[in-house]
């Protein structure tokens, strides 16, 4: 055989071939990696989902591991929704709330889930008494908040604006709120008073609030009418109305005596300064404010009366209900006291001659118990029978 000559291709010979080198060998290596990176993450989320979901089954569950589903969506959905409604403990039926609602944020629920939340949570809270003396003789103011309490202002998810409230209030025999009030986004609240001459009988008497809910700004937009909340009181003949004054004692009245001071306004630079009218022309500049003890052995529900130095007569400055409670070894510290303001009334008597021009004058105040506006209130449980005087402060009586 012939020498096969210098340089010349054997065209049978197989060449080599380098995958790696390839462009498209790295493309599906990169797709592999996505791929692989992609499932592994499904399947920890996964993981950590049906470990999340388990937990809420635990009768021990706590509140923060109710609120960490809400990061598994839809998966803990029936479990959120049992919580919320069956729960023995307060902080996890309001934990599974806040988690439903952070769903229902990101668009989560659908309408009718929704919808579901809503009549579930809906609460109501009426501020008033039960049982009220037939011969009281002022007007019951009467308060009703609505809502959905686990819902705040900032979030987390869902916010108090993106609900609005309409409502009426039937059995108060008030024209005004029979009427249903026009949506309003935030809590709903309602404040009327009734007169009990207006109601003939003893009772019970039967008050309803009729509300009324609508979405703002979301994605599912829905009305629905709530079911409506009653609250029964009655009127006692039996019950007297002075049956609210506490039996005084000679300890306890110089505790109230020192529970209650005047403290002078201080004037801060550049602020607009405050003027209480003393009838006529004259006013008294930056008045000092009521100081309260927080810790009182019975309540106060009194008038406050203004005596000036050497004046005839008093100068209504408004009423005063403040909670106090009864004096126990076991009761811890007293908290702040609480401040407040004397108020101006429409029928501030004029006093007499003796105060025809400005300058400085000493005054005080004298409360005097009313056993019928401790009635309005019901927190008021004792109101303290005797009349309570400050000490004199001097004000800046100035003219009109």
């Amino acid at each position: 055989m012939p020498p096969r000559p210098e340089g010349s291709r054997d065209e049978a010979a197989p060449s080599g071939r380098n995958w790696l080198a390839e462009p498209r060998t790295g493309v599906l290596a990169v797709l592999g990696l996505v791929v692989a990176v992609g499932g592994g993450r499904r399947l920890l989320h996964a993981a950590a989902a049906r470990k999340a979901i388990a937990r809420l089954s635990r009768p021990d569950v706590s509140p923060q591991a109710v609120e960490e589903a809400a990061r598994f969506g839809r998966a803990g959905l029936h479990e959120l929704f049992r919580l919320q409604s069956e729960a023995a403990s307060v902080p996890v039926r309001d934990a599974a709330a806040r988690a439903l609602a952070i769903l229902w944020s990101e668009d989560e629920l659908i309408a009718e889930e929704e919808q579901a939340l809503t009549r579930r949570a809906f609460n109501v809270d009426w501020t008033a008494r039960r049982r009220y003396p037939r011969g009281l003789n002022c007007e019951i103011p009467i308060r009703v908040r609505y809502g959905l309490p686990f819902l705040a202002s900032d979030g987390p998810g869902l916010t108090t604006d993106h609900l609005a409230w309409s409502h009426r209030i039937s059995g108060a025999r008030r024209a005004a709120i029979e009427e249903e009030s026009p949506p309003t986004p935030g809590a709903g609240d309602v404040a009327f008073t009734i007169v009990p001459a207006d109601f003939e009988t003893d009772g019970p008497h039967r008050l309803a609030l009729q509300a009324r809910v609508r979405t703002v700004g979301l994605t599912d937009s829905w009305q629905i009418e709530l079911p409506h909340v009653p609250f029964n009181f009655e009127f006692d003949p039996r019950l007297a109305v002075d049956s609210l004054l506490a039996s005084p004692d000679a300890a306890r009245e110089g505790v109230m005596r020192h529970a209650v001071r005047l403290e002078e306004a201080a004037a801060d630079a550049g602020s607009t300064p405050r003027f209480f009218p003393l009838g006529g022309e004259l006013m008294i500049r930056n008045p000092p404010r009521l100081i309260v003890s927080s810790h009182l052995p019975h309540d106060l529900a009194h008038h406050v009366w203004i005596e000036i130095e050497g004046v005839d007569g008093r100068i209504p400055g408004g009423t005063l209900i403040v909670h106090g409670r009864s004096i126990r070894d076991d009761q811890p510290a007293p908290g702040r006291p609480t401040r407040h303001e004397l108020t101006a009334t429409s029928g501030t008597i004029a006093p007499g001659s003796a105060l025809d021009r400005t300058g400085r004058r000493s005054i005080r105040v004298i409360l005097t118990a009313d056993p019928d506006l401790g009635w309005t209130d019901p927190e008021v449980r004792s109101v303290w029978p005797g009349d309570v005087a400050t000490d004199w402060a001097a004000v800046d009586v100035v003219r009109r």
